[in-house]
Order: C-alpha cells, then sequence, then structure tokens
C-alpha cells in the first residue's frame, strides 16, 4: 500500500479540522443528554386523590434527578 504524502500546512489543518468536529459532537451530546425533560400526565378523579399522587411522583422523580446531576 502506497502512503500519500500531504503538505504540513494540510495536515496541520485538517486535524484542526477533525479535532474541531470531535468537540462540536461533543457539545452535541452534552445537550442532548442535559435537556429538559417534560412528562404530561392526565389524572382526574372525583376527589383529587389522583392529582395528589401524580404531585408526589413528579416531585420525586425532579429530586433525583438533581441528586443525580449533583452526583456527575
Amino acid at each position: 500500500m502506497m502512503s500519500i504524502k500531504l503538505p504540513l500546512w494540510l495536515r496541520f489543518f485538517l486535524l484542526i479540522g477533525v479535532a474541531g468536529l470531535a468537540a462540536g459532537a461533543g457539545l452535541l451530546a452534552y445537550r442532548y443528554y442535559t435537556r429538559p425533560v417534560t412528562l404530561t400526565v392526565a389524572v382526574g378523579s372525583i376527589d383529587g386523590e389522583a392529582a395528589k399522587a401524580m404531585s408526589a411522583l413528579a416531585s420525586e422523580l425532579a429530586r433525583r434527578k438533581s441528586n443525580n446531576l449533583a452526583q456527575n
């Protein structure tokens, strides 16, 4: 197999371009991982117990998410 000799300036700019693409991909992955998540649940009952249960569940999920982010 024959190797191709590229000029030093072209190798430098290719290296900078690949590093830029890797940094951009890392930034996009970070933004995707830390994006806010919304869960919508329709509840209803005569006495309002279902809404109270969903509110308790939502606060527990929020607490766990904040604890996970604090640990990382």
